[in-house]
């Protein structure tokens, strides 16, 4: 197992995968403020946490806790960005589009 996944077991923001759980909107802060101003091992960590829950199935349920109760402007713009994949996602799929 490579070190950087040994260090997310074990890391508390990996509870922000766990979407059984209430999102801690602290601690996603924290994260993202890691991902941005941090260096090694912590920011591999953080890009880590925030890239799988980007692309988990169910991160469009919690933009909304996010947009309104993050203080991270970053975090917020981050978390557009699920809105957007998903509407293109639809448009592409729709019915409506030739």
């Amino acid at each position: 197992m490579p070190a950087e996944m040994t260090m997310l077991a074990d890391h508390p923001a990996r509870q922000l995968l766990d979407f059984s759980q209430k999102l801690d909107i602290n601690l996603l802060d924290n994260v993202v403020n890691s991902m941005y101003h941090d260096i090694g091992s912590q920011q591999r960590v953080a890009q880590e946490v925030l890239t799988n829950l980007k692309d988990h199935p169910d991160a469009w349920t919690r933009v909304d806790t996010i947009l309104e109760f993050s203080q991270n402007m970053k975090t917020k713009i981050s978390y557009c960005g699920i809105l957007c994949d998903i509407g293109k996602y639809l448009n592409e799929t729709s019915d409506l589009h030739p």
